[in-house]
């Protein structure tokens, strides 16, 4: 499975202490599956199997909008330490991501169906935190935290995992226009369900990746940053299919009006 995303963030300030922002995800996911046989089989047995087995995974890509999501953000400086910003944002990830039907009950039918979803089909709250402090003028650390909780079944009888994401980094100015970040991302994604076939047992991931990002500034309203995360640990508490997740790259450009 091949995952890409691009995200579009506008995020507009009320004044000192409030914000507003709105987060729009665009993905594309390509899975490739194949068929072997452990023992000789003949043209008919391989056409039974491939037809089996193409039921549940195939070789496709897809792509489609994610859930939109819409955060106020509240900011205060100076809080413990002098030079400190604090944020805490709240808000809701709304259900524009595509969803399909449940596949264990459609897979004990025999018929064809999709485990790969773009949203959850639900109205989620979310909550985020960042804190930062300087420890020199050209040090600091920093802090993020999200959280994102389903509570009911979308109309489809899905109800999403609980999500959680924890990011502790140290960021440092190595010129006027170049800065740079390094940390850890711990995640963690509980079990997702439907309400007919129960626990979705592909569902349950914890892993830690280690994170670094480079920035530089072009102007004083435009900088671009690339970013690379490398996956270290990794846990699946599922009681179905196990995935190792893969590095990631990203490109950003961001730009002040």
């Amino acid at each position: 499975m091949d995952l890409k995303r691009v995200s579009v963030s506008l995020l507009k300030s009320i004044n000192d202490e409030w914000d507003i922002g709105l987060m729009l995800p665009y993905y594309w996911k390509s899975q490739e599956a194949s068929i072997s046989f452990l023992e000789p089989a003949n043209s008919l047995q391989q056409e039974y199997a491939e037809r089996a087995g193409y039921i549940h995974h195939r070789s496709e890509s897809y792509s489609g909008i994610g859930d939109i999501e819409l955060l106020a953000g509240h900011k205060r400086k100076d809080l413990i330490k002098s030079g400190s910003i604090l944020r805490l944002g709240f808000g809701l990830a709304l259900p524009t991501g595509k969803t399909e039907d449940d596949p264990w009950e459609l897979g004990e039918l025999g018929k064809k169906h999709l485990h790969i979803q773009f949203g959850n089909g639900t109205l989620d709250p979310i909550v985020n935190l960042y804190y930062g402090f300087p420890l020199s003028k050209k040090t600091a650390l920093a802090i993020y935290a999200k959280t994102r909780v389903p509570f009911y079944h979308n109309d489809k009888g899905y109800r999403g995992a609980v999500e959680l994401a924890v990011s502790p980094m140290i960021n440092w100015s190595i010129s006027e226009k170049v800065s740079a970040s390094a940390g850890i991302v711990l995640e963690r994604f509980g079990h997702a369900d439907w309400q007919k076939s129960g626990t979705d047992p592909n569902s349950g991931l914890l892993h830690a990746s280690a994170s670094l990002n480079l920035s530089y500034a072009v102007t004083e309203q435009l900088d671009i940053s690339l970013g690379i995360t490398k996956p270290f640990h990794q846990r699946f508490f599922g009681d179905g299919e196990n995935f190792e997740i893969a590095p990631g790259f990203s490109f950003s450009v961001r730009k002040s009006f």
